[in-house]
């Protein structure tokens, strides 16, 4: 039984309750995120006020970088057209990132012993993720539905439209492949080899059935990040450190590079032709029309939570391709600028310029050369390169869920990786 005097005791099991809920919870629900992740930091930060030896402070170099780029961000919403949506979202990022970072402080304060009981129970968790998963898969996403009081239809449908059931899922799946490299360090550290190999297919399969390909460049990079680093570490954060900076800065560029030229029609063609998925074709004319508009404004962009609102960005297309038997078809309608751009690095170019860009490329470097000398498993090149993949690939800069999912998997992460020195 827990003893209420014993603070690290219960930091213990607040992280560990955490472990066992959150890949449950992520399928469901992913938007659940925030909220999970902010009553973890209450939770430690009550435990930080009642402990009396303890002082409340943040690491300054997490810390100061997120101060520089919220404070840009907020300078940004004064040369916006929309002081009111550009301005709205800086006190909600200021309170995840400020409490993010005082989480992943407050891991470094959870004793090693916990270790041990939290991958114990974040492996539970994923068993009964994949069990749902695996249900949902052959039931046509029944508990979903049921849950969500959806008809007992699926319309994916390009003329028509209709209710994506699999997308309510694809979430709960990114999660879990982010957090497969921890479970996987843990299984085989002790020796489950026969459940490493099965949780590694049956996540694989998973990956495929729903459609994730982000998530399956994620397992792929990742992979190969802890491949080095557990042989040359050092190379590793210089390597992964120098990817990010490149495909921070360049990402404008480079997609003007593939794209200059080409109209929608012509990008729609190259892709089918190519037998891209129809999510990668849509990528990359919502990519194309980031870059564009990034040039307009290169150097203090178009205000912060501006993606949306810049001239003809909720205007339509309709995407047409000629079959190899040379019958046109219609691929599917979409806006240009549906929500954000699916690509951070285009993001923070589109609203925050050149300087929001070199802010977030200058100290996101330092955080990864950090991973160099971190007493962890080299499992954390894993998690962060994963990390990094969705963020060039697939979801938005802003979303809550996802800076909430970032921080969750990373702190879970430094208590099963972390070394006792």
């Amino acid at each position: 039984m827990l003893n209420w005097q014993n603070k690290n005791g219960w930091r213990k099991f607040a992280v560990c309750l955490t472990a066992l809920l959150i890949l449950p919870i992520a399928i469901f629900s992913s938007k659940a995120m925030a909220p999970l992740f902010i009553l973890l930091a209450l939770a430690l930060i009550a435990l930080n006020v009642a402990d009396k030896n303890r002082s409340f402070s943040l690491p300054k170099l997490p810390a100061i970088a997120f101060l520089f780029l919220l404070l840009w961000a907020a300078a940004s919403s004064l040369w916006s057209f929309d002081f009111g949506t550009s301005s709205k979202l800086i006190l909600p990022l200021t309170a995840l990132f400020g409490l993010g970072v005082f989480v992943l402080r407050e891991i470094n304060y959870i004793p090693h012993s916990a270790r041990a009981i939290t991958e114990k129970l974040l492996i539970w968790g994923a068993a009964i993720t994949i069990a749902l998963l695996l249900f949902e898969s052959v039931t046509g996403a029944w508990l979903t539905r049921t849950g969500r009081g959806l008809p007992w239809y699926e319309v994916i449908n390009p003329q028509t439209g209709g209710i994506n059931i699999e997308a309510f899922l694809r979430n709960g799946v990114v999660i879990l492949t982010i957090l497969m490299w921890p479970i996987l360090s843990a299984l085989t550290r002790q020796r489950h080899f026969l459940g490493a190999a099965l949780f590694l297919v049956l996540t694989i399969y998973l990956v495929f059935r729903f459609s994730s390909t982000t998530a399956l460049v994620a397992i792929i990079a990742g992979g190969i990040g802890i491949g080095l680093a557990s042989s040359r570490r050092k190379l590793a954060s210089l390597i992964v450190g120098s990817m990010f900076v490149i495909l921070l800065l360049g990402a404008p560029f480079l997609v003007h590079q593939v794209t200059a030229g080409k109209n929608v029609q012509e990008i729609g063609q190259f892709s089918y032709d190519l037998k891209l998925p129809n999510s990668a074709t849509s990528r990359l004319i919502i990519w194309q029309f980031a870059a564009q508009h990034i040039f307009e404004k290169p150097f203090f962009g178009w205000g912060m939570n501006m993606a949306r609102k810049i001239p003809d960005s909720g205007e339509k297309y309709t995407l047409k391709v000629v079959t190899p038997t040379g019958k046109n078809i219609v691929l599917f309608r979409e806006s240009y600028m549906p929500l954000h751009p699916h690509n951070a690095a285009l993001q923070i170019w589109l609203e925050l310029g050149a300087v929001g860009a070199l802010i977030v490329a200058v100290f996101g470097w330092l955080f990864i050369r950090k991973l160099e000398n971190m007493h962890t498993d080299p499992v954390i090149f894993g998690v962060v390169i994963s990390i990094l993949a969705f963020n060039f690939i697939s979801f938005g800069a802003w979303q809550s869920w996802w800076i909430a999912t970032q921080f969750l998997c990373l702190g879970l992460t430094l208590v099963t990786s972390r070394r006792n020195v």
